[in-house]
């Protein structure tokens, strides 16, 4: 696999695991609900494609208290240049845990499982905390925040430096069920990143993302979303998707 590959298929799992580790930015579910979803996600930049399918589900145990698995899944990576197809396994996934003081306020804490294949995967276990917060302004149309701090563990000598991340989303639900939505986040590295060999780099390394799409309510138990996303890095990378996904409620 040649060094451009390896830093696409880079790109592409940091910010996939970056983005939306979190279910959304949204309350938590009432007392006893939960949701199962299925992702299919197909990310391209120039002759480099990814597509993968996730599962991910999440529960909420007590009244204001949901658990979430997101992300687990597979990755089919396709390199024009190279057969060997070491861009296709397993990627890593995220647990976390969602607490709503009340309907408008949350804290959370999620934890990257770095149980991917070697090739696809960050190899770096790290706790994401942070705090979100909605705007209900109207029944139909409402504002979804998060202020969010990612604290990488070290691995293979490198510990790489603290990334804060802000992103809001909005959305009008029609009577129709259907619900048009958009949104961005800013990703920033707060420190640098240390070697074994004490060297330092990354502060104030960044990626924006920006997404926009449409869901659907097709009854009361399965909601059907459609969406594209674009990813810009601050060193040149970027990449774009489209996501689609069922979700199931119970």
């Amino acid at each position: 696999m040649n060094i451009n590959a390896k830093k696409i298929i880079s790109v592409i799992a940091l910010a996939t695991v970056s983005s939306f580790a979190e279910w959304d930015y949204y309350t938590v579910l009432d007392e006893h609900q939960g949701q199962a979803r299925i992702k299919a996600n197909y990310w391209y930049n120039g002759d480099f494609h990814s597509t993968s399918f996730d599962l991910n589900a999440r529960y909420t145990v007590v009244k204001g208290l949901e658990l979430s698995l997101t992300g687990l899944g597979y990755q089919l990576f396709a390199d024009p240049n190279d057969k060997t197809k070491e861009g296709d396994g397993f990627k890593d996934f995220s647990v976390g845990a969602k607490y709503a003081f009340n309907p408008n306020f949350s804290v959370f804490l999620d934890a990257n499982i770095p149980a991917g294949k070697k090739e696809i995967s960050s190899q770096e276990f790290s706790l994401k905390g942070g705090v979100q917060w909605f705007l209900p302004i109207s029944e139909q149309f409402g504002i979804g925040n998060e202020f969010g701090l990612t604290v990488p563990f070290k691995h293979d000598g490198v510990q790489r430096g603290l990334v804060a991340d802000y992103g809001f989303e909005f959305y009008y639900a029609f009577s129709s069920g259907i619900s048009p939505f958009t949104g961005f986040v800013f990703t920033s590295q707060l420190t640098d990143s240390k070697n074994e060999d004490k060297s330092e780099s990354g502060t104030g390394a960044s990626n924006i993302s920006f997404w926009a799409g449409i869901s659907y309510n097709v009854n009361k138990n399965v909601n059907l979303t459609l969406y594209t996303d674009v990813e810009y890095a601050a060193h040149g990378a970027y990449q774009s998707g489209y996501i689609f996904q069922t979700t199931f409620s119970f």
